[in-house]
């Protein structure tokens, strides 16, 4: 008999997850309570990581990053721009990271490639022509509304089932053992029941909130780190712009179609859905891009956004930038003797492949299902719209034909802080515009 699971959560980790399971022949439901990617996966910058931002500090999750940058780069071309990053160094103190950077690279298998004062200031003719060093790195951008709908249009060519807009009201518990989930569809209020052998918490920055609030579990420590971004109406780069240093606050500028977005800060916040952003954060953040790109400074900041981002708690150590981008599998009866329910934390966008490899293998030796993971090799499906498929795929998406055209077509000036969640419009707000 086929096992049934499923999956709360479809953000990168949670479309991923349901691919890999749907893909060894499980039958997966995964049900989100918003559209696609309204959570983390849809506030960040649009980055697809190698691996050098925390291959000073992380070798592993810098590991992770650069074996699946290149996995997600095979198996979803039509998601990413291949921009290649540069880490660069302005002053003395960044250069004091050379070694470090160099080690840290070197030990996580990331190819670095220095570059000459005057070469990269030909590449890159806005960058601080002060700069004193500079290595070339395969980051990339990933528009990752085109990544998650292509995950869960291939799991549903895999016979998963896709339910948006659908939310856990209360998990079915016997006993200790968890049985399945009540649901309800936001849109039209009707409630019903999803019987399964295991549930897969996949809901990021919500997880121990879930869980805890439903089930009573408080064995997930979690720190939710918040980070604000800003976005400047033009592109001034070909690469991806990071700061020679340690992991800090305003360090990276991405290019993103004919925006800059200026990352990133990090304040702990309680709940993800119930947060301020400080307004200096957004000066700072152009004053902090400024120094990499001085041309930044006379631009203004239109829009700027904010993402969660759910880390691991490690000890009694609370500096979210210090905190690994690692993931980790709870098995809940273990740590909290409930049945039927796992759940997975941390990680990235850049690492969701290797996350849903991982527990799939999990949940297989769990549930007696022997097959191996594949979804290294399985291109996502893209889908050529047209006028006779359009109406089906947004109905089994449950999106409107508009939105769905949007998502595929994409034009070429939208950002995440435009399409993909909220985002305070400066321009606008200050009246700028009519």
């Amino acid at each position: 008999m086929t096992s049934k699971v499923i999956v709360i959560g479809a953000g990168a980790t949670g479309s991923f997850i349901t691919h890999d399971l749907a893909s060894r022949g499980f039958d997966v439901t995964v049900v989100e309570k918003g559209n696609i990617i309204g959570g983390t996966s849809g506030r960040f910058h649009g980055m697809l990581h190698s691996g050098a931002r925390y291959a000073m500090n992380d070798v592993k999750a810098a590991q992770e990053s650069i074996a699946d940058n290149k996995v997600i780069s095979d198996i979803a071309p039509f998601c990413i721009e291949n921009t290649g990053g540069l880490f660069v160094a302005l002053n003395e103190e960044d250069l004091s990271f050379q070694s470090k950077f160099e080690n840290g690279c070197k030990q996580s298998n990331i190819p670095i490639e220095p570059l000459s004062i005057e070469s990269v200031l030909k590449e890159e003719p806005f960058l601080n022509s002060s700069v004193k060093a500079a290595y070339r790195v395969p980051d990339k951008v990933i528009n990752s509304f085109r990544f998650i709908t292509s995950l869960l249009l291939t799991a549903k060519r895999e016979s998963a089932k896709v339910l948006l807009n659908t939310e856990v009201s209360e998990f079915i518990k016997e006993g200790n053992d968890v049985k399945g989930v009540k649901i309800k569809n936001n849109t039209t209020g009707q409630s019903s029941e999803l019987k399964a052998d295991l549930v897969v918490n996949a809901s990021g920055a919500w997880a121990s909130k879930l869980i805890d609030e439903k089930l009573g579990i408080k064995s997930i420590e979690m720190i939710l780190s918040a980070g604000t971004m800003a976005v400047i109406n033009r592109r001034f780069t070909k690469h991806i712009m990071n700061r020679l240093r340690e992991p800090s606050d305003g360090d990276i500028v991405v290019p993103f179609f004919n925006d800059s977005i200026i990352g990133t800060t990090a304040f702990i916040v309680d709940d993800p859905e119930k947060f301020d952003v400080d307004k200096e954060d957004i000066s700072f953040l152009q004053k902090a891009g400024s120094e990499m790109l001085p041309i930044l400074a006379n631009y203004p900041v239109y829009r700027y956004y904010a993402g969660v981002r759910p880390l691991i708690a490690a000890g009694e150590n609370d500096d979210s930038r210090k905190a690994s981008r690692d993931f980790k599998i709870f098995d809940h009866s273990a740590t909290d003797n409930v049945n039927g329910i796992i759940s997975i934390v941390g990680g990235k966008l850049s690492t969701s492949r290797i996350m849903a490899k991982e527990i799939g293998d999990f949940i297989g030796n769990k549930m007696g299902n022997k097959t191996e993971s594949k979804t290294d090799k399985i291109k996502l499906y893209w889908p050529q719209i047209n006028s006779e498929n359009i109406d089906d795929m947004a109905k089994s998406l449950s999106l409107s034909k508009g939105f769905l055209s949007e998502i595929i077509s994409e034009s070429a000036g939208k950002t995440y802080s435009d399409m993909y969640s909220n985002a305070m419009d400066l321009l606008y707000s200050r009246g700028l515009f009519s």
